[in-house]
């Protein structure tokens, strides 16, 4: 890539981690501040540290129970999006099946809890895939076929009825 094209790519990377640190920063001054805590975990999570991440989201749900940072959904989002990829890239069937439990669960908060949220449809795309990957393939169906016949976003519909097609012969596959 020519510097002129790199440049404005590494000065955003930079921008971001200046603010990450700063967040840090902040969060070692005020441990009990709910977004400070969201956002250091979405963080962690952007950058595939589900790990590293964990505590600070555990603590913005604690610390932030009525979602009056407007955060939770993101963060549970997010914990669900990077359990279920856990899920994916272990041999062990048990613990796939735990990690694909945790997602299910998070996803099932949002749609659950959060119904107004923007994440909420989304939530339920990939809840139905988790159920999915989970071999779960009833509740797959039952989750995408609600989504695709309730939403109004024509990607989410669209994406739905794909993944139904998929999910549908994966099932008849296995009966």
């Amino acid at each position: 890539m020519p510097p002129e094209q790199f440049s404005p790519i590494m000065e955003a990377s930079l921008g971001k981690e200046r603010v990450f640190m700063a967040q840090l920063a902040e969060l070692e001054e005020m441990p009990e501040d709910p977004k400070l805590n969201a956002q250091v975990a979405l963080t962690y999570f952007e950058r595939m540290q589900l790990e590293k991440g964990l505590p600070f989201s555990e603590k913005a749900i604690h610390l932030d129970p009525e979602n009056s940072t407007g955060l939770i959904p993101n963060v549970h989002n997010q914990l669900g999006l990077a359990y279920a990829t856990k899920g994916e890239t272990v041999q062990d069937a048990e613990e796939m099946g735990i990690f694909y439990e945790k997602a299910i669960l998070h996803f099932k908060t949002v749609v659950d809890e959060y119904p107004n949220s923007d994440l909420n449809q989304p939530a339920q795309y990939y809840l139905g895939v988790t159920y999915a990957l989970s071999e779960d393939y009833d509740s797959a169906i039952s989750v995408l076929d609600k989504l695709a016949n309730h939403t109004s976003d024509a990607i989410i519909k669209q994406s739905a009825e794909a993944m139904l097609t998929q999910i549908k012969q994966l099932a008849g596959a296995n009966e």
